[in-house]
């Protein structure tokens, strides 16, 4: 895993290149001004695919645009938004949005995940108020092989659970995930499994802290 900042994006608050393997996400966090009169924190996420990321050019004479976002990739802003919103202060009013693209995908690294990773880092470098970082780990499981962490494409097909789980080492913050009749104890395993791994993403994401991050505003 790579972080890679000021290439892209100078204008965002916040914004992170995150490579793994041959799959690069772009995360880029912006916020305004408090929105009068809501009761609410507006946090717009979204989570763009591109053709071009898998090598495809659509080849339509007339047609060249990109269709509506997915089901899985409204599904991903969703999971990226659960994982962040709660670490947010309370009462916070600003808006806030993150807009994660994925530039290339080579097949065996999950997009989804490395955008929750470049997301973490790009809210936790930039002056927003957020008490992160967090780190997120996808978990498989075979019966006789034990645990996999970010099962690739391959792995995926023989595992029997599909567990995304993301926070600190002490903490889980989000869990989605499903299962082919696996039982409560390897859940809870895998989640403890998936933490022990947190370690090394949140050391690196708070190295970057130290090299680049921006001042917090201070949130009364």
């Amino acid at each position: 895993l790579t972080l890679e900042v000021g290439r892209f994006a100078q204008q965002a608050h916040g914004a992170v290149l995150a490579t793994m393997g041959e799959t690069i996400v772009l995360a880029t966090v912006v916020s305004s001004a408090p929105r009068e009169g809501i009761n609410y924190f507006p946090l717009s996420v979204e989570y763009v695919e591109r053709l071009y990321a898998g090598g495809i050019i659509k080849g339509s004479r007339w047609v060249k645009r990109e269709g509506r976002a997915s089901d899985d990739a409204i599904l991903t802003a969703r999971l990226i938004d659960r994982s962040v919103r709660p670490l947010f202060p309370k009462g916070y009013k600003n808006e806030v949005q993150i807009i994660v693209t994925v530039l290339s995908v080579d097949g065996e690294n999950d997009p989804d995940m490395l955008g929750v990773l470049a997301s973490s880092a790009a809210l936790a470098i930039s002056s927003i108020p957020w008490n992160g970082p967090i780190a997120a780990s996808r978990v498989g499981h075979v019966p006789d092989g034990g645990f996999i962490l970010n099962p690739s494409t391959a792995e995926k097909g023989f595992s029997s659970l599909d567990l995304v789980v993301s926070g600190s080492p002490k903490k889980a913050l989000m869990l989605e995930g499903k299962g082919k009749q696996v039982k409560e104890e390897t859940v809870l395993e895998a989640i403890e499994f998936a933490k022990s791994h947190f370690e090394k993403i949140l050391d690196l994401i708070s190295e970057l802290v130290k090299e680049v991050g921006k001042k917090k505003q201070e949130f009364v």
